[in-house]
């Protein structure tokens, strides 16, 4: 294993020398475990990017190494592209065949990113954006058993599939103007995530959608989430509360005048950046 890819395991806090002995299945499993722990969803960093240097969009994606560095330093993550890069190259870094493979967003109507790792059983399906605790079989049907819910893959038409997602947790609406995003909601019914057809997608194709996934006008709202154990946190500008996604329960915590403070608290995001984002939303 070289220097960089050991150097980017160990701020994942995994010791490089553990993981050459174990299976293909076993390592990359590892690798992923370390990464949701510590990586969070959110497009603050996006909108950050944006802000910096608003006409040279070449600059808005952060590769793996300054995603690393800035979630160190700041506690940011990403959104989905810029997480599935980061995975698709530690997991190579360790000796994995990894590819980045691009989604179909039914909601939201964008491009998804996520990792197909090609393993000794069979092709998998790693999405750190879903914040599911592990991969999906890539076949018809293929499913993954999260204390939170059934994730599962159903045939759609020819070669494509759509990532399906049932949260054993209660049901509930969503409000007037609330998008449904990457991570997964709170319902009782299966719910139609994203279609795909996990190849491979070559490297142009998913730069050019990295791209897409910015917007350059207006912020968007900004939107956190984590797993810790087996609870997702979850939190959207827009109402403003954080819902907590348990095994059994969902729960709804509101946001008090000091959001930043409360969200470094719940996330892990570096205070400052969060504050400095709510006041230039004033």
């Amino acid at each position: 294993m070289d220097v960089i890819t050991c150097h980017r395991l160990k701020l994942l806090g995994l010791d490089p020398d553990a993981l050459p002995g174990s299976s293909h299945a076993e390592r990359a499993q590892a690798i992923y475990a370390s990464f949701l722990e510590r990586i969070p969803y959110e497009n603050l960093s996006n909108n950050r990017a944006v802000t910096a240097d608003p006409e040279v969009c070449e600059r808005w994606p952060r590769a793996t190494d300054r995603m690393l560095r800035e979630n160190q330093v700041h506690g940011l993550g990403g959104t989905s592209f810029s997480m599935s890069y980061a995975l698709r190259d530690l997991m190579r870094g360790a000796g994995l065949t990894a590819h980045c493979t691009l989604g179909y967003n039914l909601v939201t109507e964008q491009a998804h990113a996520a990792v197909v790792l090609y393993a000794e059983d069979g092709p998998l399906l790693y999405d750190p954006a879903l914040l599911v605790c592990g991969p999906i079989p890539v076949r018809p049907g293929g499913v993954l058993e999260d204390p939170l819910g059934t994730v599962r893959l159903e045939p759609r038409v020819g070669p494509t599939l759509t990532v399906t997602i049932r949260m054993h947790c209660g049901d509930r609406a969503l409000r007037p103007g609330e998008e449904l995003f990457e991570p997964p909601f709170a319902g009782g019914g299966a719910r139609a995530i994203y279609s795909i057809i996990p190849i491979p997608a070559p490297p142009q194709s998913f730069r050019q959608a990295w791209l897409a996934s910015f917007y350059r006008g207006r912020p968007m709202p900004l939107r956190l989430a984590r797993r810790v154990g087996d609870r997702i946190l979850r939190y959207g500008e827009r109402p403003g509360s954080i819902e907590i996604l348990g095994a059994t329960k969902r729960e709804e915590v509101p946001v008090g005048s000091d959001a930043a403070h409360h969200l470094h608290g719940m996330f892990g995001i570096e205070e400052d950046c969060l504050q400095a984002w709510f006041d230039r939303r004033r």
